[in-house]
């Protein structure tokens, strides 16, 4: 029996070993975080089927664990296939085909940080520039860029983790800017507007605001858009903004 714990206690001791040695290598390969995002060989994937680009755009192992949240973010936000969020009818089916092929989201919402570099960026987006009064490529990439990161908040793996106070900060903010785009519906329309409410309504339900989610069980518009992240009742607009102008005042009340 003795001889059975001592053998027992060697593996044990062993296993152990060699568990803290490979912590001890992923913690030296990363002693130097990566502060840039991850250049895709976008050239060299040229001419290639989309199977061989998907897995020439995969981050290496290496280099995804030691980027920065800052530097995965864009690199995720970047990810050369990214436009194929716009391939499918609903948003949400594109993220979750990009989602699929790009290894660096997976990687995104196991970061702690990860709310605070979204919400930093999206600051940062100016929705009062000089818009051009035609449709124009530029005006176009702007509003595309806009787009993407809304739908990476939109995300239940961030939604879910949120706090009162970043919830709060959140909401204000996606409601403000959700304004600005009715004021130039011209330029953004429907389908620019459906990541902005799709933030909004999704906050609202995951917290159970019955008033959403009596829209929900009742209005098939509505639970398209919290679903699929698609507007296709421009009613759906009016009607989110008007629940969230009240709910933004039970947060901000949750607060004090």
């Amino acid at each position: 029996m003795t001889k059975f714990f001592q053998m027992d206690y060697r593996k044990i001791s062993l296993l152990l070993c060699l568990f803290f040695i490979a912590i001890g290598c992923r913690k030296k390969d990363c002693e130097e975080v990566i502060d840039q995002p991850y250049v895709y060989p976008v050239e060299a994937a040229k001419g290639k089927s989309l199977e061989e680009r998907v897995e020439m755009f995969k981050i290496p192992e290496q280099i995804l664990h030691c980027l920065s949240t800052g530097a995965l973010l864009k690199s995720c936000l970047d990810y050369p296939e990214m436009r194929m969020i716009w391939t499918r009818i609903e948003l949400q089916n594109g993220f979750d085909d990009v989602k699929s092929m790009c290894n660096g989201f997976e990687e995104l919402w196991k970061r702690g940080d990860k709310y605070q570099k979204l919400v930093y960026l999206y600051k940062q987006k100016d929705f009062n520039r000089d818009w051009k009064p035609e449709p124009n490529v530029e005006d176009g990439r702007y509003m595309d860029d806009i787009v993407r990161v809304e739908l990476v908040i939109s995300q239940y793996e961030i939604l879910n983790d949120l706090t009162t106070s970043e919830k709060t900060e959140l909401f204000q903010l996606a409601l403000d800017n959700q304004k600005k785009k009715v004021t130039l519906a011209k330029y953004w329309g429907i389908t620019g507007m459906q990541t902005t409410c799709a933030i909004l309504s999704r906050i609202m339900y995951l917290d159970k605001y019955q008033p959403l989610v009596d829209e929900y069980n009742n209005n098939e518009f509505m639970l398209i858009l919290i679903a699929y992240v698609l507007i296709l009742d421009s009613d759906v607009v009016n009607k989110v903004m008007s629940l969230s102008e009240d709910y933004l005042k039970i947060l901000k009340s949750k607060q004090k």
